[in-house]
């Protein structure tokens, strides 16, 4: 929903924060940003002034897909798919965000005032170094990220509990086994059950240890697999979070689905 009362009035766009792993598309006007304008940069009003420049490109007249940027900043303000996301434009591609966790209730972060009446853009250099990282709990990644796009994703992803990235390939995709998934537990025996969770979704599935000389390192997921991918509604190639949330006494591992390019 957008708001436009004259040619200079300030457009506010709400939408729902959504799920990470799928893409994000923004109502704007037409004509709102520059001519072949590909990213925009946000900055939300909790004071502490940290501005995301966000990758987008432009879905038909009115709308954009944000892209590349935007898990980083979904996993760093722990987001959820239900919260709430005021865009207000405050000219050309610079946008300040403002988080609801529900309609009429605005999460509580300490503000600057900077977004209570300032309509000007904010003064941002364009080649701003990386925004500064808050104190995350967790364990930490355990296996070694292969791509620039694994790297970010887990400099950035916050948990209590230690996990692994992989990379869901196309080719992945065509077959009915994810091989080559790290052993992620001494407890974790041969054949093993272990539930996959991703939200309200919930699947079985069998984890076999490879043997030789590779058996202490790494096995495949198997018995529920493409089953599980069904029902993510995964199709396309995707990087994959996988959170060791349990091994003793049942086994369960969290699963987070996020593009990347």
């Amino acid at each position: 929903m957008a708001e436009s009362k004259a040619k200079a009035a300030v457009i506010r766009v709400f939408t729902a924060a959504g799920d990470p792993s799928r893409p994000t598309r923004l109502p704007l006007p037409n004509g709102l940003l520059p001519k072949a304008c590909n990213h925009i940069y946000i900055t939300v009003a909790d004071g502490s002034n940290r501005t995301y420049k966000i990758a987008c490109s432009r879905k038909g007249p009115v709308e954009i897909t944000l892209r590349r940027g935007w898990q980083r900043f979904y996993y760093e303000y722990k987001l959820e798919p239900t919260n709430i996301l005021l865009f207000k434009h405050k000219g050309r591609d610079d946008f300040s965000v403002r988080i609801f966790e529900s309609l009429g209730v605005e999460r509580t972060y300490v503000t600057s005032g900077g977004d209570s009446g300032d309509m000007t853009a904010p003064q941002v250099p364009r080649n701003r170094p990386r925004a500064s990282r808050s104190p995350r709990r967790r364990t930490g990644c355990i296996n070694v990220p292969r791509s620039a796009a694994a790297a970010e994703v887990e400099q950035t992803f916050r948990s209590e509990h230690p996990f692994f990235i992989m990379h869901i390939t196309k080719r992945l995709l065509g077959i009915h086994f994810l091989p080559n998934v790290l052993h992620f537990g001494k407890d974790v025996s041969d054949d093993a059950i272990i539930t996959l969770r991703s939200g309200d979704i919930s699947v079985r599935v069998v984890y076999g240890r490879y043997g030789g000389n590779r058996r202490c390192n790494c096995g495949a997921i198997s018995g529920g697999w493409v089953d599980f991918l069904r029902k993510c509604s995964i199709t396309e190639q995707k990087l994959a979070v996988f959170e060791i949330s349990s091994t003793n006494p049942y086994m369960e591992l969290l699963v987070h689905f996020v593009d990347f390019e």
